[in-house]
Parts: structure tokens; sequence; C-alpha cells
């Protein structure tokens, strides 16, 4: 049922065809379960485990490594090789195959949201059911404690309250009302007379009729959008059109190879398994795997750092965000509410420190201070369950104010046992509680300082009555406080000899004396500030997206220095804008307020039609779509629901915002250091491509075999460039902006850069191998060797020229993994070349003093040119 809110009761009653009083009969509840189905969250017909497995090889990189494998094993002979290959498609797959289960554990969670049970009136009878037997029609009775089985509208109330954060996002609990409403478009946080599946009572007790079962229900409706399969991320996208522009083109340069060798005259076979090698060791098979390594490795330093990764490539994403629409409760504030002002005295105090400093100068305000601790220990339905209060935020609040001055409940019950209590009721806006005393009885009252003090005496007990003055500076006081955001709560009390005989709101709450306002509020984290002015300095924009009231939130923003001179809107205000509207306003509002689970969603949209590669943070139920669909989505560990947790990229295991900013840094870095080994391996490649073609062009003889082409590649991709994937940053990457969406791993000056480092490996290896032959006529056994040896350990020096600093510079050898992947590999290079049966295998032979020299002169020279043309051009 639509609009159920603009509705009567009796109306609302007349359309579901249901009987207020007595609810449905059986049979019309079995009827109706039959048409619609049971109260369950349902998820679409997913695809088995095997196709969802095989789908992960469908890839245009992936059909040219599985290509790359078959020649490696069937026609090389080159089994490590090999399986090294198959090892990483399996690797990708099972990684991605893991991935597509999310959805499904997502819609799990909300499943598990049901409440269990509920309590029902069918024929005239209360009964208790399963919640999922819950039909449209039926009459609900609802108590504190109680989960809410459905949505549904509010026929009957007394003093409910309804916990809706985890839906809305407003941190207090809401007032419900059988009343109708009068405005059609309003947000969900403002449908008081409305309660919603998902969402708990904190006290009160109500009747409800169900308005809409399953997937029809607000949680149902957000079922569909964290359904919605997540979207590649840029790395991802990025990769796969870098691995098929490698693939393509080493093909190409692997076909004209073949074809030169072909017209000069070497034999057909030789010439193809050496074009077949040249493409099987040009394309970097190994750079899956290396990704994976270090995204895997930059996911356990975020984990020691409280921010655990959920999809592997989101590592990456968040280093790239340039927009982040974060919650307010719960993620910029402590999503607990804490008394922050007093106001006695005609003044307003802090509720700590101060307050203690004037209760021990001024015996007047002492008493009323106490007056209002007794009041907010006793004044309320809080109750201790495993060692922590339980009950409404707002009364949690002020008792553990007033434990904080020594008045704890437990001991003032004893002294002064409850006798009666009169509840909140949202006409009233206010609750008393009756305590006997030695000298007769103590009646104590919160609630809405105008209500408290239109109902209020004196200001003190032996003042006289309440002048219009004094009335008139409480109000500007009240305004003051609220102009803060704080909800404001009047105290008061009175003492009597003896109750009446009928004891009732109207003969107890009168003639009161008045004592104060208490302010209170769900306070910022005090990190967040400072991780706010971080992503500052690193191009970041952050929107505040919250479900609370509007002046609350803006308060809380302004706290946080985070309005910059943008605009606050409400969610209604979102309601009205066209999505063209809203894609043009979106980069200059800071503060949404009120807001509903579909704004979100429309919000991070417009952002990613602006070009923006947003993050949403959240931990409510309410944010689990935003969270889905926006390029990487942050959830709260400790205080987030499990169906936000599930639709999320990364979980925040302290809550705490100012962990996104040590996530940022590391995206920043782990992309930083995928961008430069994937430099270096394609640096090297071409190194070795453009050395064979060089020789082949100038008439020498083949430099290279393939079983050591492969070789080079074995040594060069695996720990050197695993090595250069953890490197430790060389420049302040937090205050750097972040890089631009259309960016690519490898840009054209990218292209350019490689290809000329390249050609200088190729022109110091080629003139090793020209002098080997024509200056020292060394045997081409011995040539191919110290040519072979030259091209391994040149790509070995270049590595270092990825740390980004001069070669004198001690940062040069900073990178401890990178040293000890240069001796490793070192090592095992003289071990192939000296061994006999390894030589035999690669086809080289040991090579004395001398010859390790020229090995080592060329290798290091071309370190040293590259090195330094570097240096030039970057300063």
């Amino acid at each position: 049922m639509e609009n159920a809110h603009i509705k009567t009761p009796l109306e609302v009653g007349e359309y579901l065809r249901t009987d207020l009083r007595n609810g449905l009969t059986e049979n019309e509840a079995r009827v109706r379960k039959e048409k619609h189905g049971l109260n369950v969250i349902s998820k679409e017909k997913s695809d088995s485990p095997v196709i969802i497995f095989f789908r992960q090889f469908n890839d245009f990189i992936i059909w040219v490594l599985i290509a790359a494998a078959f020649i490696s094993g069937i026609i090389l002979k080159e089994y490590i090789d090999m399986w090294a290959i198959i090892f990483v498609l399996f690797l990708n797959a099972i990684l991605g195959f893991s991935q597509e289960y999310k959805a499904e554990k997502a819609l799990e969670s909300l499943k598990k949201m049901t409440a269990p049970t509920a309590r029902v009136i069918r024929g005239g009878e209360e009964k208790i059911i399963s919640s999922s037997e819950v039909v449209t029609g039926d009459i609900v009775l609802i108590s504190g404690g109680d989960a809410i089985p459905a949505d549904g509208r509010v026929v009957g109330v007394q003093s409910l309250r309804i916990d809706e954060s985890l839906l809305t996002g407003e941190s207090v609990s809401v007032n419900k009302t059988a009343e109708k409403l009068l405005s059609e478009k309003v947000t969900l946080g403002e449908r008081k007379n409305m309660v919603f599946l998902g969402t708990n009572a904190t006290l009160g007790r109500g009747r409800i009729v169900i308005t809409n079962i399953g997937d029809h229900t607000e949680i149902g409706k957000i079922a569909k959008y964290v359904q919605i399969p997540k979207e590649k991320t840029p790395l991802q996208k990025e990769l796969k059109k870098t691995g098929q522009i490698i693939a393509i083109f080493c093909i190409f340069l692997s076909v004209l190879i073949f074809a030169l060798g072909y017209f000069r005259g070497f034999e057909l076979a030789e010439m193809f398994l050496l074009a077949v090698s040249l493409a099987v060791a040009s394309i970097p098979e190994g750079l899956p795997a290396a990704i994976t390594v270090v995204l895997a490795i930059g996911v356990q330093r975020m984990a020691k750092k409280n921010a655990i990764v959920r999809r592997l490539h989101a590592v990456e994403t968040l280093g790239a965000t340039t927009y982040i629409c974060s919650d307010k409760t719960g993620t910029l504030t402590q999503n607990k509410m804490k008394v922050q002002a007093l106001a006695v005295g005609g003044e307003i105090h802090g509720p700590a420190e101060k307050a203690f400093k004037l209760m021990s100068e001024n015996e007047e305000i002492k008493k009323r201070i106490n007056a209002i601790l007794t009041v907010s220990a006793l004044c309320n339905e809080t109750r201790i369950v495993d060692g922590a209060y339980q009950g409404d935020p707002t009364e949690i609040a002020l008792v553990e104010f007033a434990e904080g001055f020594g008045f704890k409940k437990s001991d003032l019950k004893k002294k002064l046992p409850l006798v009666r209590e009169i509840p909140f009721d949202s006409e009233r806006k206010m609750m008393s509680t009756v305590h006997q005393d030695k000298e007769g009885f103590l009646i104590l009252t919160k609630g809405a300082p105008e209500k408290v003090l239109n109902l209020s005496k004196k200001i003190s007990k032996n003042s006289s009555d309440l002048t219009g003055e004094e009335k008139e500076e409480i109000f500007q006081l009240n305004n003051r406080m609220a102009s803060d955001g704080l909800r404001l709560l009047g105290i008061a009390y009175k003492k009597v000899n003896k109750l009446p005989e009928e004891i009732s709101n109207e003969n107890i709450e009168k003639d009161l004396i008045f004592m104060g306002v208490v302010g209170m509020s769900d306070p910022p984290r005090p990190e967040v500030l400072e991780a706010l002015s971080l992503t500052k300095k690193a191009g970041i924009s952050v929107s505040m997206v919250t479900g609370d009231h509007l002046l609350t939130a803006k308060t809380i923003a302004q706290k946080l220095k985070l309005l910059d001179g943008r605009d606050v809107v409400e969610g209604k205000t979102i309601e009205e804008m066209s999505e063209d509207e809203l894609e043009s306003k979106v980069e200059d509002i800071a503060v949404y307020a009120r807001v509903d689970p579909i704004h979100k969603v429309r919000i991070v949209n417009a952002l990613k039609k602006r070009g923006h590669i947003t993050a949403m943070t959240g931990d409510g139920v309410n944010d689990a779509p935003a969270v889905k669909l926006s390029d990487i989505g942050v959830a709260m560990g400790k205080t987030g629901t499990d169906v936000t947790r599930e639709a999320s990229d990364m979980v925040l295991a302290d809550d705490n915002f100012a962990t996104i900013v040590n996530a940022i840094f590391e995206g920043r870095l782990i992309f930083s250091n995928i961008k430069k080994f994937v430099n270096f391996l394609l640096s090297c490649n071409i190194s070795e491509v453009g050395l064979m073609l060089i020789a082949m062009l100038s008439g020498l003889p083949i430099p290279l075999f393939p079983v050591q082409i492969l070789w080079i590649n074995l040594v060069t991709d695996s720990f050197p460039a695993l090595a250069l994937g953890v490197d430790p940053p060389s420049g302040n990457l937090i205050e750097k902006p972040p890089r631009k969406k259309s960016e690519h791993i490898l840009t054209l000056n990218d292209f350019f850069k490689i290809s000329w480092e390249g050609m200088v490996l190729v022109a110091f290896t080629f003139i090793v191998f020209l002098m080997s032959i024509k200056v020292f006529h060394f045997n081409i056994e011995t040539s191919r060797t110290i040519v072979f040896s030259t091209m391994v350990m040149s790509q070995l020096f270049h590595a270092f020229n990825f740390r980004g600093v001069p070669f004198y510079s001690k940062k040069i050898i900073i990178n401890k993994f990178l040293v000890l992947a240069f001796i490793f590999s070192f090592i095992m290079q003289v071990l192939i070349t000296s061994l006999p049966g390894l030589n035999v295998i690669l086809h080289s032979v040991p090579l004395d003093l001398v010859q390790w020299l020229m090995v080592f002169g060329f290798s290091f020279s071309s370190f040293l040119l590259v090195n330094t043309i570097l240096s030039l051009t970057k300063e």
C-alpha cells in the first residue's frame, strides 16, 4: 500500500479490508499468504557455481595467456613456464569467483533482519506467529524491545518510540503517532505514523496494521539495489585495456620478426619457434600474478591499520577517490548521545568541569544542578542488560551524565523508591516519575522545555512565581542552544506531602519548580577534524549524507569545517530536482539532510556522471544501496549492519573516519607501485624484442635463444618486479591531487619513456654483442652468453631506476626487497651459466673474469645513462 501516512487509520483499514480491532480471520490470512507469498525478501535466480567460475576466463588477455601456456608446454616443452601461467589463470579465476558471491551474502543478511516472531490479532485473539507468516492487513502489537516484522501504519499508540537509525540514519529514536500526515512528499524519517521492517521499538506500546511485506517493504526495495552487480574498479578496467594493447603489440612484433627472418633465409621451423618464444616472453604473463600479490600485501598492511578490504582491487580504487559521501551518525559522529550543555541560572554552562566549578562557587546553582542530576538519573526507563544501559539513547545519555557527577541510578532508587510513573506521551511531550522520600513524595519531570516551563510555577524552591521576563530569558537560552543543533530537555521537580487519590498527569505535572535545560547531541569524533583536513590536502571533497535533521547536520558540519561555502539541502529538495539539475548542483552541496536510500543512490550517480570516483561510507541498512553502487563502498565494522558490510568493498574495523585517510594513502602508493613495475616489465620486454629486431636487421646471428628469453623473463618478471610492487613512497602521496579518472596506467608519455629506456638497454647489449664477435672474436656461444648475462644484469640494474632518485642517493637502496632480489637473481644467473647441465639447457658457457667485467661494465653503464636522463628531466 502506498501513501498510508496521509490516510486515517480507518481509511487504511478499509483499503486493506481488515478489522482494526479484531484483525483478519485465519482463513483470510491464509488466502492472502497464498496470493502474495511469505513475508520474506526474495532474490533473483543466480547462475550455478560452475558457470560463474568459467565466466572468469572470458577475457582477451586470458585467452592469450591460455594460448601462451599451450605453446610453452606443447611446442617449446617449457613446462615450468606453462604451469606458472596456469597457476596465475586459476588464481585470478578463484578471486573473481569469490567476489560474485558477495551480493548473495548481502541478501542473506537482509533476510536475517526480519523479526523471528510477531504478535498479531487474528479473529479477535492475540497470537504469536513467525514473522514470515505476517500478511498485509494483519494487526500487530508492538512494545518496547520488539523488532518490527514488516512495514505498517500506526493505528494506536502509547508513548511508542522507534529506533530507526539503521534505516534513516537519525540517531534519536522517533515518537510515533496514529494521526495522519498532511503532506504526501515526506522522507521516511518524517513519517511519524509509519513503522518499518528492520527497526526496533525502544519503549512504549503500539498497534500497527501491516501495509507492505517482503520485497515491497523499504528494506525489500533496498535489496533490489544490493542485487545490482558491482561495477569493475578503474584498475580492473585499465588492466583489461592495457593487457589487450600489450598482447596485440607483442603479437605484431613477433609476426614482424618471423617475416624478417624468413626473408633473410633462416629456417622456417627455427623462425617459427623464435617468433612464438618472443610472443610468449614479451607478453608479461606474470603481470596479473604480480598485481594480485601487490594488492594482497597492501590488504595486509591496511588490515593492521583497521581497514579490512573485501575486494582486492578496491585497494587501488580508494587511492583514486575524488569525492567521499560520508554518513554522519557513527561515522563523523560517535553514534552516542551525550550531554553537551546546561542552561542554569540565566547562562549556558559546560556539562562537566565548568558545572563542577559553579557548584563549588554558588550554593543556589549547586541545588539546581543537583536537582537536574537527580531527575536525569531517575526519570527514565533505562535498564541494565549485560552490564550496559539499554533504552532510548537520550535517556541513556542523561543517566551517564548523572553518574559522571556521582549520581548513580541504582543508589538513588534505594533512597527514593519509585511509586508511580507517568510515561512519555507525544502530545504532552513530557514524562514524570513519583518517588517517596522521608518528608513525603518527590515528583520528577523532564520533557520539551516550553511544555515543562509552561507547567512550572517557580524557578527555585524559595523564589516567587516565574515572571514573564524570566520565561523570556529561558526561551532565549533555549533558542541559542537549539541553534547549536542540541536536543533540549527541560528539567523540573516538586515536593508534596501526600499524593492525590488519582494520580494523573493533570494533577501531578503542575506547579512545578523549573531547574534548567539540558542540551544533548551526538558529538563529532575527535579525530575526524584532522582527517578531513588531510582529505582537503589530498584534493578530495567530502559531503555529509544523513537522515538526521537539517539543523543537527549543519551544526556538526560547521564544527568539522565541512561547509566551505557550499549549500545544505534536505531530501525533499532532492526529490524535487531532476537528474540533470542534481548533477549540475551536486558538487556545490556539503550537507544532505533527511535523505532516503533512493536519494543517496541519486547523489552517488550524479557525482559519477560528473566524472568523480566516489566513495560512500555508511553503517545502516539505508546506506547499503549507495555503498554498493559507489566506486568504493566503505562500511563501519563496529556499528555497521551485516547488509552494509556485505555490500561494501572495505570495512573500517574501528569505525574511524581517519582510517580512510590511511587507506587513501595505501591506495595511491599501490597504484604508484603498480605503475612502476608495469613500466619496468614493458621496458624490459621492449629491450628483448628490440635486440632481436636490430640483430636481424644488421645481419648478425640470433643473439638469444628462445629458452634464454624465457629465462630472462622468469628472472626479471618475478623478484625485482614484486620488489617494486612494495616499494616505499618517494614523495608525499597524500598531498598530491587524485589522479584523473581518464589517466591510464600506460600514458603516451609512459610509452615514450619505456621505449627509450628499452632502447638504451638494447644499445648497450647490442654493442657488447658486436664487440664480442667483431673486436674480441669470441665464439658465438660465448658471445651469446655475454649478451644473455648483460641483458639480465641490465634489467636488474634498471629496476633501481624506478625508485625515482639519483644513483648517488642513499634512497636508491632503501627498498631492501629490491636489493635482495638483485642479489638473488645475480647468483641465479652465475649458476645457470657456470654449472654443467644447467648451461647445456640454456645454451650458455662459463665466463671468465674479463667477460664478467664486460657484462657488469655495459649493464651498469646502461643503468647510469637512464638514471642520469631521468634525474635531469625530473629537475
